[in-house]
């Protein structure tokens, strides 16, 4: 292996490692973002522009 295809390899794996680190780090953030919605009363979630119902898809992106 030269030292030019380590690099390529080295990078590659930095990237996938890269990806699923955010990946990771966006489900703790949304599912911490669903935890706090449900928490708030649905006064509050209304002034929001949001029903109970709809606060998974609001988080996910699916609105």
């Amino acid at each position: 292996m030269t030292l030019s295809s380590l690099e390529r390899e080295t990078t590659r794996h930095a990237n996938r490692t890269g990806t699923l680190l955010g990946r990771v780090q966006s489900l703790v953030s949304r599912t911490r973002a669903i935890r706090q919605l449900h928490q708030l009363d649905d006064r509050l979630l209304a002034d929001i522009g949001l029903s109970r119902g709809e606060i998974e898809s609001s988080v996910w992106g699916r609105r």
